[in-house]
């Protein structure tokens, strides 16, 4: 074989070895099926003029059912709103995720959106919490951590915003930290072996990945994180928050 023959044959068997390890992702989406969350999500009987944003972090298993659903917004959104969400979620589905064509559990950002002008009230779920919205619209799919999370804090947690990028093919990228008056060394920490050790599939734009940015809430008490009365540490913080957990046990929230 000549080397330029020789050459030739190297090239692509570097572009089938890449091929190899190629990974194809379906993000879970909220869907148009009589079960979907966008579907069975009540409005509630509040009057006046008002939009109010709810974002929301659904955990989904394989088969597109909803574990559990943290939602957190402005302090002054009345609880009725959570309420109405968490209800839904009980019965409501996604279309599940699925990498190399086997469905997974994903984490799936999401925001819903309740309107309510002159007597008209709408109400949407769009699949993402807005960080993008400025360069990509509303429609886009935000990326979705996918498996079972592999970290657990060693101790009670305090509330700390990760601010990162993700690639293509699900990388992280440019991690950093945005504090908050709860956080702590080992917020940051588990943090950081959450977003570098865990499992992301890309976002999406129009059916095709994205790299785009991605920040997320990280935080977590051991009693839970939940909505509660004014005084607890959830209603102390500068958001409201509150858990649903179908098997009734304590969990870090937004998580599993």
């Amino acid at each position: 074989m000549s080397m330029r023959g020789s050459l030739i044959a190297l090239l692509l068997g570097a572009v089938t070895s890449q091929a190899a390890f190629a990974v194809s992702f379906q993000p879970a989406r909220i869907g148009n099926q009589e079960t979907s969350l966008a579907n069975l999500i009540g409005f509630p009987d509040i009057p006046g003029d008002y939009t109010l944003y709810v974002r929301c972090e659904v955990r989904v298993g394989p088969a597109g059912g909803i574990f559990e659903i943290g939602c957190y917004s402005d302090p002054d959104v009345d609880s009725r709103f959570y309420r109405a969400i968490s209800l839904s979620a009980e019965s409501a589905t996604l279309l599940p995720a699925s990498v190399d064509g086997e469905n997974v559990s994903s984490l799936v950002m999401v925001t819903v959106v309740f309107r309510s002008r002159g007597g008209e009230r709408v109400k949407a779920v769009i699949p993402n919490h807005g960080t993008n919205a400025k360069e990509l619209g509303l429609n886009y799919i935000a990326p979705q951590r996918y498996g079972n999370n592999r970290y657990e804090p060693r101790s009670e947690i305090g509330l700390v915003w990760a601010d990162a990028s993700i690639d293509v093919n699900g990388q992280v990228h440019a991690l950093e930290f945005v504090e908050t008056k709860w956080s702590n060394r080992e917020a940051k920490r588990y943090g950081t072996e959450y977003m570098e050790g865990n499992r992301f599939m890309p976002g999406f734009v129009d059916g095709e990945p994205y790299a785009m940015r991605f920040v997320k809430p990280i935080f977590g008490f051991r009693n839970g994180f939940m909505w509660m009365d004014d005084d607890s540490k959830c209603r102390s913080s500068s958001i409201n928050c509150e858990e649903y957990s179908r098997s009734g046990r304590s969990r870090y929230v937004f998580d599993d």
